[in-house]
């Protein structure tokens, strides 16, 4: 049906780079396949248009073809779920009803849409954060490491992420652009993202969470549980360091005590700060070893983001920081001469 295949399209316009209809049959894009020009952004050689009655999809730069029903389930699951589900009404094929189970035979099963979440989920509403000119200039600004970037993506509205999972689809989630940091569990599976805005929105961080029962701890798929672990607070910080992962807070305690012994506990640098003092000494009495900035470079800046901006390289901040750990006895006493800083 040429008229809803048009309608589908139409809905990934806004994540397709530099996407007009140049005709009703004749749609041009970017290509996602291969990415077009890295070096002119403003190229676009993909294109949809019509043969018997079906859109069909091909690249004029990396010859990709395919339909555009495959093209929207390769980039867009979430609208290819939604179009084959109108497709079948169109059709009058009703779903089969399902049997009702007693209360005997029944058991819980997590909803399928939330477990169902992935990286492909995430294309579906999001741009690589690299392939964005203002996603990339504002990072690279910011001096976050190229490779760093590359892990990243990009929504220039953020009502969009409310397509990511149905416990988010009646959310007003508002309008901001936002950089999108993805939560993965240890078994690679998404359960959650952080989209940090852009702009002056009063809601720095959004948070979504797709799965109650796994704790939301920024990369923790990829660390090397063997090696010395990192832990910040934000996943922002956690990029200027090698083997991290971040709490996306100050909730240290959900921490696996299976990376205890190596763990080192990263607060921001704020000795005036009765939280961060009070969240301090409990995970120095649960045994973790923390860090207690001390190092006169550092005074008056408030997290790792910051030194760099203020001119630290990433070996200055992780010197620093190796030389500012204590645990136990030494943590306590260093905490007492940190909160009169």
């Amino acid at each position: 049906m040429l008229w809803l295949e048009r309608k589908y399209l139409s809905m990934c316009i806004a994540h397709l780079g530099h996407a007009k209809w140049k005709n009703e049959n004749t749609l041009n894009h970017r290509c996602p396949y291969c990415g077009d020009s890295k070096k002119n952004q403003y190229k676009a050689r993909g294109y949809h248009f019509v043969v018997e009655q079906n859109f069909v999809y091909k690249c004029h730069n990396c010859g990709k073809a395919t339909s555009s029903v495959h093209f929207m389930k390769d980039h867009f699951p979430t609208i290819h779920r939604d179009y084959l589900k109108e497709w079948l009404t169109e059709q009058g094929v009703k779903p089969k009803p399902k049997k009702l189970l007693s209360a005997n035979e029944y058991k819980f099963t997590p909803q399928q849409d939330l477990l169902n979440i992935s990286v492909e989920t995430l294309k579906a509403v999001c741009w690589p954060a690299w392939d964005k000119i203002v996603s990339r200039e504002y990072l690279q600004n910011r001096k976050i490491p190229d490779e760093k970037i590359e892990e990243l993506w990009y929504v220039n509205n953020s009502q969009y992420l409310s397509n990511l999972s149905e416990k988010y689809k009646d959310r007003v989630l508002g309008n901001d652009p936002r950089i999108v940091l993805p939560f993965f569990a240890e078994n690679g599976e998404l359960v959650g993202v952080s989209g940090r805005a852009m702009n002056d929105s009063p809601l720095r961080y959004l948070t979504m969470k797709f799965l109650e029962d796994v704790p939301l701890i920024y990369n923790l798929n990829k660390v090397d549980k063997t090696k010395t672990i990192y832990v910040t607070e934000g996943p922002i910080d956690s990029l200027f360091l090698p083997n991290s992962i971040a709490v996306g807070g100050s909730d240290f305690k959900k921490l696996d005590d299976s990376i205890k012994d190596n763990a080192v506990i990263i607060f921001d640098n704020e000795p005036r700060s009765k939280e961060i003092i009070k969240k301090l000494k409990e995970v120095i009495d649960l045994g973790y070893k923390v860090v207690i900035w001390h190092n006169k470079r550092v005074n008056g800046i408030k997290d790792i983001n910051d030194m760099i901006m203020d001119g630290l390289s990433q070996t200055n901040v992780l010197d620093i920081i190796n030389t500012s750990i204590f645990d136990g006895l030494s943590a306590k006493l260093k905490l007492t001469e940190y909160k009169k800083t």
